[in-house]
């Protein structure tokens, strides 16, 4: 089961992963990013950034639409983590199952809006998450489990 969908630039960043993964009882990751599903180094890397007991899968976005229906039978608690607001859409795009996103992490860049102390989107990324919020998909920014949800909805 889905249990969390989260856009993260970082991907598995140590503190937030452990506390996500063990607030929701996750025990698999998959994160979905174009770039680092044709690395090997980042794949190594980020294989060691995960936490003990926890299988993690790095896809591309049509890797994991081609497996999503396997997924879905999974009898284990998953989190999803892209890499930016671009890859996200794809996929929500082409697999309109997902209902609400968490924002956990985009870098601030030239030309972006500060939206909370994380979250830094420009025109591009902007875009992306008013298409995500005109399918219906609720956005809320949320670092850890124990910070406070805001709506990212309302903001944009």
């Amino acid at each position: 089961m889905i249990k969390l969908v989260r856009i993260d630039h970082r991907l598995l960043h140590g503190q937030v992963v452990f506390s996500w993964t063990k607030a929701l009882g996750v025990s698999r990751i998959i994160v979905v990013n174009n770039e680092t599903a044709k690395d090997e180094m980042k794949k190594v890397s980020l294989s060691l950034s995960k936490p003990v007991g926890v299988t993690l899968n790095v896809f591309s976005v049509d890797d994991i639409l081609a497996r999503i229906l396997k997924v879905e039978q999974l009898k284990e608690n998953i989190m999803i983590i892209f890499g930016g607001t671009k890859e996200t859409l794809e996929f929500c795009e082409r697999y309109p199952k997902i209902t609400e996103i968490n924002y956990g992490g985009i870098a601030n860049k030239e030309n972006s809006k500060q939206y909370s102390s994380a979250i830094f989107l420009n025109e591009e990324e902007l875009e992306d998450t008013k298409k995500l919020k005109e399918m219906g998909i609720k956005l809320y920014i949320q670092q850890v489990p124990t910070s406070k949800k805001e709506d990212l909805t309302s903001k944009i």
